[in-house]
């Protein structure tokens, strides 16, 4: 009897989750994700996480911030509106840290 093949995106679904575990084990490193976060983020999403575009989140308000990582993640990986994709640029790692940063202003 023949077993049934796996679907691709639950296959790849599946390896992200794993991935994303293996990348949270790591240790957070606030201070790596504020110097990020200055750098990549800071000149739309505002140094205290109040935007300086009009149409960003203010993460200072904690909007959008009760999306689960993985898709955060994604946005930041491939962009958002006018958000540029970071993928190449970030590591899953910095991502993360940067997420964990974001998650401490108000």
């Amino acid at each position: 009897m023949k077993a049934a093949a796996t679907p691709r995106p639950l296959l790849r679904a599946t390896l992200a989750c794993l991935a994303l575990a293996a990348t949270q084990a790591q240790a957070i490193d606030l201070g790596r994700g504020q110097r990020l976060y200055n750098l990549h983020c800071a000149s739309c999403h505002g140094v205290t996480g109040l935007p300086v575009l009009p149409e960003v989140p203010s993460f200072a308000m904690r909007e959008r911030l009760d999306q689960p990582d993985m898709m955060l993640m994604r946005s930041v990986k491939t962009g958002k509106n006018i958000m540029p994709p970071f993928l190449g640029l970030l590591k899953d790692p910095e991502i993360i840290d940067i997420l964990q940063y974001i998650r401490t202003l108000r």
